[in-house]
């Protein structure tokens, strides 16, 4: 009761912060309270140019979502490619369902600002809020066969 009591007092003070999230392909289908609640779980982190966000093998304990900045993320093993990631892109997405390792190597190539959520914690929204969970998982499929089509596009070229 006290979390809908704080979610109506944010949105009556005009403090809707937590609508940024809707800037991320995986949470733009979610609800006002949806959003809300997910915002209470998120942490800022921020990185220096240069600084190692994580590397391959490393346990996969958070999720981040690009607020600004450039992040390199190097490939391993199968992996072979380097992309630059910018605001409104995600890192852990697809290693949480994939393993419980970090398939890559994360670089900050300027000053970045990350939210981070544990993986558990986005594990337990995602069961906890089953409607929410579910517009997540299918964001995470859409994503991931939008991946799918265009490398499978560009090996017949």
């Amino acid at each position: 009761m006290q979390r809908i009591l704080n979610w109506i007092g944010a949105w009556f003070k005009g403090r809707q912060t937590y609508l940024q999230l809707k800037e991320y392909s995986i949470f733009e289908q979610l609800g006002s309270f949806d959003l809300f609640l997910l915002d209470e779980l998120m942490h800022v982190r921020k990185f220096q140019p240069e600084e190692v966000i994580f590397e391959s093998g490393y346990p996969l304990e958070v999720i981040y979502f690009i607020q600004s900045g450039e992040i390199l993320l190097k490939g391993n093993k199968g992996n072979s490619y380097d992309k630059v990631l910018r605001k409104g892109q995600h890192l852990g997405i697809f290693d949480m369902f994939h393993s419980l390792q970090r398939c890559s190597t994360a670089i900050a190539q300027s000053q970045v600002v990350v939210l981070g959520i544990s993986r558990t914690d986005l594990d337990d929204y995602i069961k906890s809020r089953p409607l929410a969970g579910m517009k997540i998982l299918r964001a995470i499929i859409k994503e991931l066969s939008n991946i799918v089509l265009t490398d499978n596009s560009q090996d017949r070229q």
